[in-house]
Protein backbone atom coordinates (compact mmCIF):
# COMPACT_ATOMS: atom_id res chain seq x y z
CA UNK A 1 0.00 0.00 0.00
CA UNK A 2 1.37 3.68 -0.62
CA UNK A 3 -1.00 5.31 2.08
CA UNK A 4 1.05 8.52 2.37
CA UNK A 5 1.74 9.27 -1.08
CA UNK A 6 -1.60 8.81 -1.80
CA UNK A 7 -2.89 11.01 0.63
CA UNK A 8 -0.87 13.51 -0.10
CA UNK A 9 -1.63 13.63 -3.62
CA UNK A 10 -5.21 13.41 -2.72
CA UNK A 11 -5.07 16.33 -0.70
CA UNK A 12 -3.61 18.06 -3.31
CA UNK A 13 -5.98 17.62 -6.03
CA UNK A 14 -8.92 18.12 -3.80
CA UNK A 15 -6.90 22.07 -2.32
CA UNK A 16 -6.43 22.09 -6.37
CA UNK A 17 -9.95 21.60 -6.89
CA UNK A 18 -11.09 24.18 -3.73
CA UNK A 19 -8.26 26.92 -5.67
CA UNK A 20 -10.49 26.84 -8.73
CA UNK A 21 -12.28 30.13 -9.93
CA UNK A 22 -15.94 29.71 -9.12
CA UNK A 23 -17.30 29.86 -12.50
CA UNK A 24 -15.42 26.51 -13.02
CA UNK A 25 -16.37 24.44 -10.63
CA UNK A 26 -19.76 25.39 -9.65
CA UNK A 27 -23.80 25.89 -11.21
CA UNK A 28 -23.83 22.82 -13.11
CA UNK A 29 -27.47 21.02 -12.52
CA UNK A 30 -25.63 17.59 -13.19
CA UNK A 31 -22.51 15.89 -14.37
CA UNK A 32 -22.36 12.88 -16.97
CA UNK A 33 -19.61 10.82 -16.81
CA UNK A 34 -19.09 9.20 -20.39
CA UNK A 35 -16.55 5.88 -20.04
CA UNK A 36 -14.79 4.30 -23.08
CA UNK A 37 -11.79 2.79 -23.48
CA UNK A 38 -10.94 4.26 -26.88
CA UNK A 39 -11.63 7.56 -28.27
CA UNK A 40 -14.35 6.49 -30.77
CA UNK A 41 -15.92 4.26 -28.58
CA UNK A 42 -18.93 6.95 -27.31
CA UNK A 43 -19.84 7.70 -30.74
CA UNK A 44 -20.42 4.62 -32.11
CA UNK A 45 -22.37 3.13 -28.74
CA UNK A 46 -23.45 5.82 -26.85
CA UNK A 47 -24.82 8.14 -28.85
CA UNK A 48 -27.73 9.83 -28.78
CA UNK A 49 -27.23 10.31 -25.00
CA UNK A 50 -23.25 12.35 -25.20
CA UNK A 51 -25.31 14.37 -27.83
CA UNK A 52 -27.88 15.00 -25.74
CA UNK A 53 -25.82 15.63 -22.81
CA UNK A 54 -23.18 18.02 -24.08
CA UNK A 55 -26.30 19.84 -25.79
CA UNK A 56 -28.22 20.14 -22.75
CA UNK A 57 -27.56 23.42 -21.14
CA UNK A 58 -26.71 23.61 -17.05
CA UNK A 59 -25.26 19.72 -17.82
CA UNK A 60 -21.42 19.30 -18.11
CA UNK A 61 -19.89 16.04 -19.79
CA UNK A 62 -16.91 14.71 -18.69
CA UNK A 63 -15.64 12.53 -20.99
CA UNK A 64 -12.65 9.67 -20.29
CA UNK A 65 -10.89 7.45 -22.33
CA UNK A 66 -8.82 4.76 -20.40
CA UNK A 67 -6.45 3.74 -23.55
CA UNK A 68 -4.68 5.28 -26.24
CA UNK A 69 -6.11 3.14 -29.01
CA UNK A 70 -2.67 2.88 -30.41
CA UNK A 71 -3.14 -0.76 -31.58
CA UNK A 72 0.38 -1.37 -30.81
CA UNK A 73 1.76 1.11 -32.22
CA UNK A 74 2.67 3.10 -28.84
CA UNK A 75 3.63 6.62 -29.35
CA UNK A 76 4.53 5.64 -32.75
CA UNK A 77 4.81 6.87 -36.20
CA UNK A 78 7.04 9.39 -34.77
CA UNK A 79 6.19 11.91 -37.44
CA UNK A 80 2.26 11.64 -36.65
CA UNK A 81 1.36 9.57 -33.77
CA UNK A 82 -1.81 7.45 -34.03
CA UNK A 83 -3.34 7.64 -30.62
CA UNK A 84 -2.69 10.98 -31.04
CA UNK A 85 -5.18 11.14 -34.36
CA UNK A 86 -7.66 9.39 -32.34
CA UNK A 87 -7.10 11.84 -29.26
CA UNK A 88 -8.18 14.79 -32.22
CA UNK A 89 -10.86 12.99 -33.40
CA UNK A 90 -12.56 12.85 -30.16
CA UNK A 91 -11.93 16.20 -29.31
CA UNK A 92 -13.92 17.50 -32.84
CA UNK A 93 -16.52 15.21 -32.23
CA UNK A 94 -17.16 17.19 -28.86
CA UNK A 95 -16.25 20.37 -30.00
CA UNK A 96 -18.50 19.65 -33.41
CA UNK A 97 -21.71 18.94 -30.95
CA UNK A 98 -20.83 22.11 -28.18
CA UNK A 99 -21.02 24.41 -31.39
CA UNK A 100 -24.22 23.32 -32.32
CA UNK A 101 -26.09 25.81 -30.32
CA UNK A 102 -23.34 28.80 -29.64
CA UNK A 103 -20.30 30.24 -31.61
CA UNK A 104 -17.01 28.38 -31.26
CA UNK A 105 -15.02 28.86 -28.40
CA UNK A 106 -11.05 28.61 -27.34
CA UNK A 107 -10.14 24.71 -25.95
CA UNK A 108 -7.79 24.52 -23.35
CA UNK A 109 -5.37 21.05 -23.17
CA UNK A 110 -3.80 20.74 -19.81
CA UNK A 111 -2.79 17.51 -17.28
CA UNK A 112 -4.00 16.85 -13.98
CA UNK A 113 -2.74 14.66 -10.92
CA UNK A 114 -5.42 12.49 -10.00
CA UNK A 115 -4.63 10.01 -6.94
CA UNK A 116 -0.82 10.43 -8.03
CA UNK A 117 -0.96 9.94 -11.74
CA UNK A 118 -0.56 12.66 -14.63
CA UNK A 119 -4.09 12.48 -16.99
CA UNK A 120 -3.83 14.74 -20.02
CA UNK A 121 -6.90 16.78 -20.63
CA UNK A 122 -9.02 18.52 -22.99
CA UNK A 123 -11.18 21.14 -21.83
CA UNK A 124 -14.08 22.86 -24.07
CA UNK A 125 -17.01 24.78 -22.84
CA UNK A 126 -19.34 22.45 -20.78
CA UNK A 127 -17.06 19.42 -21.43
CA UNK A 128 -13.88 18.00 -20.36
CA UNK A 129 -12.09 15.20 -21.57
CA UNK A 130 -9.63 13.03 -19.78
CA UNK A 131 -6.84 10.51 -21.85
CA UNK A 132 -5.37 8.08 -19.53
CA UNK A 133 -3.14 6.82 -22.59
CA UNK A 134 -2.88 3.13 -21.57
CA UNK A 135 -1.77 0.57 -24.16
CA UNK A 136 -4.20 -0.87 -26.21
CA UNK A 137 -5.04 -4.70 -25.46
CA UNK A 138 -5.91 -5.59 -28.80
CA UNK A 139 -9.77 -7.46 -29.37
CA UNK A 140 -8.55 -10.46 -27.49
CA UNK A 141 -6.68 -8.92 -24.41
CA UNK A 142 -3.47 -10.35 -24.90
CA UNK A 143 -1.63 -6.91 -26.03
CA UNK A 144 0.60 -6.13 -28.93
CA UNK A 145 4.42 -7.87 -28.78
CA UNK A 146 5.34 -4.51 -29.77
CA UNK A 147 4.09 -2.25 -26.77
CA UNK A 148 5.20 -5.51 -23.87
CA UNK A 149 1.91 -7.83 -24.67
CA UNK A 150 -0.12 -5.73 -21.94
CA UNK A 151 -3.57 -4.87 -21.52
CA UNK A 152 -5.98 -3.74 -18.88
CA UNK A 153 -7.61 -7.20 -18.86
CA UNK A 154 -3.99 -9.17 -17.58
CA UNK A 155 -4.23 -6.21 -15.15
CA UNK A 156 -7.50 -6.79 -14.12
CA UNK A 157 -6.39 -10.72 -14.07
CA UNK A 158 -3.40 -10.08 -12.43
CA UNK A 159 -1.24 -10.91 -14.72
CA UNK A 160 0.97 -8.19 -14.50
CA UNK A 161 1.54 -5.97 -11.36
CA UNK A 162 1.51 -2.65 -13.34
CA UNK A 163 0.17 -0.66 -16.70
CA UNK A 164 2.33 2.14 -17.90
CA UNK A 165 0.19 4.34 -20.22
CA UNK A 166 2.08 4.65 -24.15
CA UNK A 167 3.88 8.19 -23.24
CA UNK A 168 5.32 6.97 -19.53
CA UNK A 169 2.86 10.15 -17.35
CA UNK A 170 1.89 7.49 -15.26
CA UNK A 171 1.93 3.72 -14.24
CA UNK A 172 -0.85 2.10 -12.39
CA UNK A 173 0.32 -0.39 -10.04
CA UNK A 174 -2.38 -3.05 -9.91
CA UNK A 175 -6.18 -3.26 -11.10
CA UNK A 176 -6.82 -1.14 -7.63
CA UNK A 177 -5.17 1.72 -8.72
CA UNK A 178 -6.49 2.33 -11.62
CA UNK A 179 -10.09 1.50 -10.21
CA UNK A 180 -9.37 3.81 -7.73
CA UNK A 181 -7.96 6.44 -9.25
CA UNK A 182 -11.38 6.47 -11.82
CA UNK A 183 -13.26 6.56 -8.64
CA UNK A 184 -11.41 9.85 -7.81
CA UNK A 185 -11.59 11.78 -10.90
CA UNK A 186 -15.47 10.99 -10.69
CA UNK A 187 -15.52 12.77 -6.98
CA UNK A 188 -13.41 15.44 -8.31
CA UNK A 189 -15.34 16.40 -10.62
CA UNK A 190 -18.37 16.36 -8.19
CA UNK A 191 -16.44 18.37 -5.74
CA UNK A 192 -18.30 21.92 -5.78
CA UNK A 193 -19.76 21.47 -8.78
CA UNK A 194 -23.29 22.12 -7.26
CA UNK A 195 -24.84 19.16 -9.04
CA UNK A 196 -27.84 17.49 -7.75
CA UNK A 197 -27.81 14.03 -9.84
CA UNK A 198 -25.42 12.80 -12.23
CA UNK A 199 -24.46 9.20 -13.88
CA UNK A 200 -21.90 7.07 -15.35
CA UNK A 201 -22.23 5.78 -18.45
CA UNK A 202 -20.02 3.33 -19.73
CA UNK A 203 -19.71 0.07 -21.51
CA UNK A 204 -21.06 -3.64 -20.55
CA UNK A 205 -19.05 -5.60 -19.10
CA UNK A 206 -21.23 -8.76 -18.54
CA UNK A 207 -20.62 -11.01 -21.25
CA UNK A 208 -23.62 -12.75 -21.60
CA UNK A 209 -24.86 -8.98 -22.76
CA UNK A 210 -21.89 -7.92 -25.00
CA UNK A 211 -20.40 -11.05 -26.24
CA UNK A 212 -17.59 -11.00 -28.55
CA UNK A 213 -16.78 -7.66 -27.44
CA UNK A 214 -13.73 -5.92 -27.55
CA UNK A 215 -11.29 -7.00 -24.76
CA UNK A 216 -10.29 -3.66 -23.62
CA UNK A 217 -14.31 -2.41 -23.43
CA UNK A 218 -15.16 -5.27 -21.30
CA UNK A 219 -12.31 -4.18 -18.94
CA UNK A 220 -12.93 -0.24 -19.33
CA UNK A 221 -16.88 -1.61 -18.04
CA UNK A 222 -15.50 -3.86 -15.17
CA UNK A 223 -13.73 -0.83 -13.82
CA UNK A 224 -16.89 1.17 -13.79
CA UNK A 225 -18.95 -1.45 -12.39
CA UNK A 226 -17.13 -0.86 -9.29
CA UNK A 227 -17.00 2.48 -9.31
CA UNK A 228 -20.74 2.62 -9.54
CA UNK A 229 -20.83 0.10 -6.41
CA UNK A 230 -18.90 2.56 -4.68
CA UNK A 231 -21.03 5.40 -5.44
CA UNK A 232 -24.69 3.86 -5.44
CA UNK A 233 -26.32 7.93 -5.65
CA UNK A 234 -24.91 7.99 -9.40
CA UNK A 235 -27.33 6.34 -11.77
CA UNK A 236 -25.43 3.62 -14.14
CA UNK A 237 -26.34 2.89 -18.23
CA UNK A 238 -24.20 0.29 -19.56
CA UNK A 239 -23.50 -0.03 -23.28
CA UNK A 240 -23.96 -2.72 -25.73
CA UNK A 241 -21.03 -2.84 -28.12
CA UNK A 242 -19.80 -4.75 -30.90
CA UNK A 243 -23.28 -7.04 -30.65
CA UNK A 244 -25.28 -4.39 -31.36
CA UNK A 245 -24.93 -4.61 -34.74
CA UNK A 246 -26.70 -7.91 -34.51
CA UNK A 247 -29.27 -6.09 -33.25
CA UNK A 248 -32.80 -4.41 -34.69
CA UNK A 249 -32.67 -0.74 -35.62
CA UNK A 250 -33.75 1.47 -32.75
CA UNK A 251 -32.55 4.73 -33.50
CA UNK A 252 -35.02 7.55 -35.58
CA UNK A 253 -33.49 8.75 -38.86
CA UNK A 254 -32.81 12.02 -37.08
CA UNK A 255 -30.88 10.15 -34.16
CA UNK A 256 -28.82 8.16 -36.89
CA UNK A 257 -28.05 11.16 -39.10
CA UNK A 258 -26.57 12.99 -36.17
CA UNK A 259 -24.82 9.77 -34.87
CA UNK A 260 -23.25 9.04 -38.21
CA UNK A 261 -22.11 13.19 -38.43
CA UNK A 262 -20.48 13.06 -35.15
CA UNK A 263 -18.55 9.76 -36.14
CA UNK A 264 -17.55 11.07 -39.43
CA UNK A 265 -16.33 14.50 -37.31
CA UNK A 266 -14.51 11.94 -35.37
CA UNK A 267 -12.94 10.05 -38.52
CA UNK A 268 -12.29 13.04 -40.33
CA UNK A 269 -10.05 14.06 -37.46
CA UNK A 270 -7.81 10.63 -37.52
CA UNK A 271 -7.67 11.24 -41.19
CA UNK A 272 -6.26 14.43 -41.42
CA UNK A 273 -3.30 13.65 -39.50
CA UNK A 274 -2.69 11.03 -42.08
CA UNK A 275 -4.01 7.61 -41.32
CA UNK A 276 -6.41 5.54 -43.04
CA UNK A 277 -10.42 6.63 -43.25
CA UNK A 278 -12.70 4.31 -40.52
CA UNK A 279 -15.73 5.16 -42.54
CA UNK A 280 -16.47 1.86 -44.11
CA UNK A 281 -18.77 -0.33 -44.48
CA UNK A 282 -18.43 -2.57 -41.03
CA UNK A 283 -18.93 0.39 -38.85
CA UNK A 284 -22.35 1.86 -40.28
CA UNK A 285 -24.09 -0.66 -38.93
CA UNK A 286 -23.59 0.36 -35.49
CA UNK A 287 -24.64 4.38 -37.07
CA UNK A 288 -28.87 3.10 -36.60
CA UNK A 289 -28.62 1.18 -33.76
CA UNK A 290 -27.99 1.69 -29.45
CA UNK A 291 -28.58 -0.49 -26.93
CA UNK A 292 -28.13 0.09 -23.02
CA UNK A 293 -29.59 -0.86 -19.73
CA UNK A 294 -29.77 1.75 -16.96
CA UNK A 295 -29.67 1.50 -13.16
CA UNK A 296 -31.13 4.57 -11.49
CA UNK A 297 -29.20 6.03 -8.41
CA UNK A 298 -30.55 5.02 -4.95
CA UNK A 299 -31.01 8.84 -3.61
CA UNK A 300 -28.05 8.29 -1.28
CA UNK A 301 -24.81 10.69 -0.58
CA UNK A 302 -21.89 9.47 -2.02
CA UNK A 303 -20.53 12.54 -3.42
CA UNK A 304 -17.87 12.92 -0.55
CA UNK A 305 -14.45 13.38 -2.26
CA UNK A 306 -11.13 12.75 -0.37
CA UNK A 307 -8.95 9.97 -1.47
CA UNK A 308 -10.92 7.12 -2.98
CA UNK A 309 -11.73 4.42 -0.66
CA UNK A 310 -10.61 0.90 -1.70
CA UNK A 311 -7.52 -1.54 -1.38
CA UNK A 312 -5.04 0.89 -2.13
CA UNK A 313 -5.97 3.76 0.12
CA UNK A 314 -7.93 2.04 3.22
CA UNK A 315 -7.26 -0.73 5.96
CA UNK A 316 -10.76 -0.68 7.41
CA UNK A 317 -13.74 -0.76 4.82
CA UNK A 318 -15.67 1.70 2.73
CA UNK A 319 -18.99 2.89 3.49
CA UNK A 320 -21.64 4.38 1.26
CA UNK A 321 -20.46 7.50 0.60
CA UNK A 322 -16.97 5.67 -0.47
CA UNK A 323 -15.54 7.29 3.24
CA UNK A 324 -12.63 4.93 4.48
CA UNK A 325 -13.74 3.86 8.09
CA UNK A 326 -11.50 1.77 10.80
CA UNK A 327 -13.61 -1.40 9.99
CA UNK A 328 -14.00 -2.18 13.87
CA UNK A 329 -17.96 -0.65 14.87
CA UNK A 330 -20.64 -3.26 14.31
CA UNK A 331 -22.82 -0.98 11.63
CA UNK A 332 -19.16 -0.37 9.69
CA UNK A 333 -17.39 -3.26 9.83
CA UNK A 334 -14.53 -5.09 7.35
CA UNK A 335 -10.95 -4.83 6.14
CA UNK A 336 -8.83 -4.28 2.82
CA UNK A 337 -10.70 -1.53 1.52
CA UNK A 338 -14.00 -3.45 1.00
CA UNK A 339 -17.66 -2.66 1.43
CA UNK A 340 -18.33 -1.95 5.00
CA UNK A 341 -20.82 -4.82 6.48
CA UNK A 342 -23.43 -4.02 8.82
CA UNK A 343 -22.93 -7.03 11.82
CA UNK A 344 -27.09 -8.42 12.08
CA UNK A 345 -28.32 -8.92 15.63
CA UNK A 346 -29.01 -12.49 15.09
CA UNK A 347 -25.46 -15.17 14.61
CA UNK A 348 -22.82 -12.13 14.17
CA UNK A 349 -23.87 -9.21 15.97
CA UNK A 350 -20.92 -7.37 17.00
CA UNK A 351 -17.34 -6.51 14.77
CA UNK A 352 -14.51 -8.41 16.64
CA UNK A 353 -10.85 -7.77 14.25
CA UNK A 354 -12.88 -6.09 11.78
CA UNK A 355 -15.23 -9.00 10.76
CA UNK A 356 -18.69 -9.76 11.91
CA UNK A 357 -18.80 -12.30 14.52
CA UNK A 358 -20.63 -14.06 17.34
CA UNK A 359 -17.24 -13.81 19.73
CA UNK A 360 -18.10 -10.72 21.69
CA UNK A 361 -14.66 -9.23 22.19
CA UNK A 362 -14.38 -8.29 26.48
CA UNK A 363 -16.82 -10.98 27.12
CA UNK A 364 -16.42 -14.94 28.19
CA UNK A 365 -17.89 -15.77 24.65
CA UNK A 366 -14.87 -14.56 23.33
CA UNK A 367 -12.55 -16.99 25.41
CA UNK A 368 -14.20 -19.81 24.13
CA UNK A 369 -12.19 -22.19 22.43
CA UNK A 370 -14.35 -21.92 19.50
CA UNK A 371 -14.64 -17.73 19.37
CA UNK A 372 -10.66 -17.54 20.61
CA UNK A 373 -9.12 -17.03 17.03
CA UNK A 374 -11.11 -14.04 16.40
CA UNK A 375 -10.24 -12.62 19.92
CA UNK A 376 -6.43 -11.64 19.41
CA UNK A 377 -5.35 -9.46 22.25
CA UNK A 378 -8.18 -10.36 24.24
CA UNK A 379 -7.05 -11.81 28.00
CA UNK A 380 -9.02 -14.10 29.00
CA UNK A 381 -9.97 -15.13 33.22
CA UNK A 382 -8.97 -17.87 34.22
CA UNK A 383 -12.72 -18.56 35.10
CA UNK A 384 -14.13 -21.85 36.22
CA UNK A 385 -14.90 -24.28 33.39
CA UNK A 386 -18.33 -24.08 32.24
CA UNK A 387 -20.84 -27.06 33.48
CA UNK A 388 -21.14 -29.95 31.01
Amino acid sequence: MRMSAKSASASFAVLLALLLPAPCRAGWSAINFIVAAHADDWQLFFNPVPWKSVRTPGIKSVFVYTTAGDAGLGIGPADNPYFAAREEGARRAVRFMANLDSLPAQGAFGVVQINGHTIATYTYKNTISYFLRLPDGNPRGTGYPSTGSVSLEKLRLGLIPTLSAVDGSATYIGWNDLVDTLEMLVRSELLGSGATTSGLFFQESVPNHNRGDHADHLSSGRAMDIVAAKMPCLSATRFVDYPSAQLAVNLSAEESVNKGAVFAVTVGGVTDMGHPTRWVRGYMAWLHRTYSRATPGNGSRCFNSSAPCGPSTCGGCCDVDGICQDGTAATGCGFGGHACATCSSGERPVCVNQACSSCEAGHRLCCDDSCRPHCLGIKCPKWPALPQ
